[in-house]
């Protein structure tokens, strides 16, 4: 596949490959970001969301719903990279077995399920950090705690496994806080599609785009108002701009 880089409302897409954007990931530090319809259609509500959104390293197309709307609305068509995928082809990843990396929690339970899982990956450097309750409302998202763990663990990798509106401001406040290069995948939910606590997504789920589907059935309740103003998006990129940039 050839790459490039669709830039919407300053954020950086990147349609490549996953060796081109782990690449690209651990050269520059910084965060990548995986935001979902339902997140990206909050761009203009939450400013701090949109502040680190526009400060991130890098994002990928996690949606397929976008993705959708740029094929109709720009003509463009994009090649959908999820989450779910990227973190399947990161956990396969030779060179990552080594490297010593650091998972954010939401939970103890997460805690313990993410780390039989990395381990049983053969991952040999692997630790948690199950973080707060973090306001998203707030002006900034800070953790002392947080910081102080990186500063003396000093993970090459951080994955962050916490929700969407959240993972994003605060990676850009570690990456504004920790005098060393790591990279932060900002990849939310994504972790436990794979070891099964949350909705039970498959590679064939995945290719056939149905995620969203499933995660409809595993909580109606959460993720049927997603759905809904996920719509939102459509106005947006009918009214936004694309530039597609080389690397």
């Amino acid at each position: 596949m050839k790459s490039r880089i669709i830039n919407f409302l300053g954020i950086n897409f990147y349609e490549a490959e996953y060796q081109t954007i782990i690449n690209k990931l651990e050269k520059s530090g910084g965060y990548m970001v995986i935001p979902a319809a339902s997140a990206l259609a909050m761009y203009y509500k939450k400013k701090l969301y949109q502040k680190s959104l526009l400060k991130s390293t890098l994002a990928i197309f996690d949606s397929s719903f976008f993705c959708l709307l740029l094929l109709i609305f720009k003509f463009k068509k994009i090649k959908k990279f999820s989450g779910y995928r990227f973190l399947k082809n990161f956990t396969s990843d030779l060179s990552m077995k080594n490297k010593k990396i650091l998972l954010l929690e939401c939970s103890d339970k997460e805690k313990k399920i993410n780390l039989l899982y990395f381990k049983s990956k053969k991952f040999r450097f692997v630790k948690n950090y199950v973080c707060p309750i973090y306001n998203p409302n707030s002006k900034q998202i800070r953790d002392k705690y947080l910081i102080k763990f990186v500063k003396s663990y000093r993970p090459k990798i951080i994955i962050s496994n916490i929700g969407g509106l959240v993972q994003e401001p605060l990676a850009l406040y570690i990456k504004n806080n920790v005098q060393y290069k790591c990279s932060i995948i900002c990849s939310g939910a994504a972790l436990s599609f794979i070891t099964g606590s949350g909705a039970k997504i498959t590679n064939f789920i995945d290719y056939l785009n149905l995620g969203w589907l499933i995660r409809i059935f595993f909580d109606p309740a959460i993720f049927i108002p997603r759905i809904f103003f996920s719509l939102n998006l459509i106005q947006m990129v009918f009214k936004n701009k694309i530039k597609i940039l080389s690397f």
